[in-house]
């Protein structure tokens, strides 16, 4: 897995992790930028192995502290793309018109990062549990086929939504902007893992706990839109760029947050591992405004 981390110096590095080793990818010529990260996530397994081998180890001690991993240039969301899910918000579910909003990169905090609520934000919190997908090249008005072909990568990611705000905003015919993207309000990581080393996704289930509770779960074989679909009509709308994040959706069973609540997200294998590890993030209101 690809993940970002900071040195003492609070300089960005790229770090290839596996449960044997860590390796600087940095050091050995990958750039900085999450497009940079992108485009060698999107290259087959054979043409990263020559950068693999460049990158020198690292012992634990030496892989500093965690960071988001890249900055996007854009982040979009699906919304209702499992029926469950639909029907607890209060529509049906549809094929016919895909619902889909923006997040803002600086909403956005990594692993293991708080959450601090500002005091003064009235009404429910919840979690959202997803699936993120990384774009390793550009699409413009492409087929889904086509739109497949330009994932790079995958994470887990979670949409913290002030679901109070998001009420009375729909009330008032506005945009979900607030709602969505408040400081902290999302999440995505802990790194990369390429493409072509995640499981079928009839393989996979989507889980969202808190405090170690499962509330969240739905096969990724439930989404209504899948990803070569999603990305397929989303370029019809606008151009997508290599280092752009999608995130794909949240499976029914949100509930509101308290002081304190852990949330996590990951991917439930069939053999029970969990290939793109645990998103976490503590939930903390904050002491002053």
């Amino acid at each position: 897995m690809l993940e970002r981390a900071l040195d003492a110096e609070g300089r960005g590095h790229w770090l290839w992790v596996t449960a044997e080793e860590t390796r600087n990818l940095s050091l050995a010529g990958l750039g900085p930028a999450l497009a940079d990260a992108a485009r060698w996530l999107h290259q087959p397994a054979e043409a990263r192995s020559s950068l693999l081998e460049a990158a020198p180890p690292l012992p634990a001690a030496g892989r500093g502290r965690r960071s988001l991993p890249g900055r996007p240039g854009k982040i979009l969301c699906l919304g209702r793309n499992f029926a469950a899910h639909a029907r607890e918000m209060g529509s049906e579910p549809s094929l016919e018109d895909m619902l889909w909003f923006a997040k803002f990169a600086e909403s956005c905090i990594p692993h293991e990062a708080e959450l601090a609520v500002p005091t003064w934000l009235a009404g429910r919190i919840d979690p959202e549990a997803e699936l993120v997908l990384l774009l390793g090249a550009p699409l413009q008005d492409a087929t889904p086929a086509q739109a497949e072909q330009a994932i790079a990568a995958w994470a887990l990611g979670n949409d913290f939504t002030a679901r109070g705000v998001q009420a009375g905003d729909k009330e008032k015919a506005w945009p979900w902007v607030r709602s969505k993207n408040l400081r902290g309000f999302g999440s995505y990581g802990p790194g990369w893992l390429p493409h072509d080393q995640l499981p079928p996704f009839e393989q996979l289930r989507l889980q969202g706990l808190v405090n170690g509770e499962v509330r969240q779960e739905a096969p990724l074989a439930d989404m209504l839109y899948r990803p070569g679909r999603a990305l397929a009509e989303l370029s019809r709308w606008m151009s997508l760029e290599t280092g752009d994040l999608i995130f794909l959706g949240t499976p029914a069973g949100v509930q509101a947050l308290e002081d304190g609540d852990l949330c996590e997200v990951q991917l439930l294998a069939e053999d029970g591992s969990l290939p793109l590890g645990v998103l976490r993030n503590r939930v903390a209101r904050m002491t002053t405004a």
